[in-house]
């Protein structure tokens, strides 16, 4: 449940852009403006934008779930040892979510294509641990390390911090996932 959250929290800056390109309220500023009517905003033609306007509040929800995890016990220090910056990962996400805008959405043919890639990134996601990768995370300020560590069963994990780490740091850390920790300087 935990690598479905961090998926739609990755995801904000899509659920923003998404919001952005369907959203059709029509704006008029004038003498003769009067309100629409909660019928007209609340239509068909803007239900992905309210969809997008659901995940995107329960990204931030899950944002701040995981931050509040963070702040619980974290395990004894370590050393980090042969730390390499992969800070680039964030790039790859970035792109992906950005071709995503570029879709038809008022086709019923693009928004099945849009629901079926967005599962399909979804599962690839939890499956292969990515969401590390997580644009929102660069934005917020986290790095991410690829390491070893003195301990023998933290050799090459993927590690997310918002210090700057390096070789020889002492690090206290949280288990996220399989390969993925959280960690903070000692």
């Amino acid at each position: 449940m935990r690598n479905i959250k961090l998926f739609i929290m990755s995801f904000w800056i899509f659920f923003v852009l998404l919001i952005i390109v369907t959203i059709d309220l029509p704006i008029f500023i004038g003498a003769n403006c009067e309100f629409i009517g909660f019928k007209e905003i609340f239509s068909i033609r803007n239900s992905i934008a309210f969809v997008s306007i659901l995940l995107l509040f329960s990204g931030i929800f899950f944002y701040y779930e995981f931050m509040k995890d963070l702040e619980g016990d974290l395990r004894l220090p370590v050393t980090i040892e042969n730390i390499k910056n992969v800070n680039y990962e964030y790039f790859a996400l970035l792109v992906t979510i950005i071709s995503l805008v570029a879709f038809d959405f008022t086709t019923l043919r693009g928004l099945i294509l849009l629901v079926v890639l967005f599962l399909i990134l979804g599962a690839i996601f939890i499956k292969t641990e990515l969401f590390y990768s997580n644009p929102s995370f660069a934005l917020l300020g986290f790095h991410i390390y690829k390491a070893d560590t003195n301990n023998e069963l933290l050799k090459n994990k993927i590690f997310i911090t918002k210090d700057k780490i390096n070789n020889l740091d002492q690090v206290k850390y949280m288990k996220i996932s399989e390969i993925v920790y959280f960690i903070k300087k000692a």
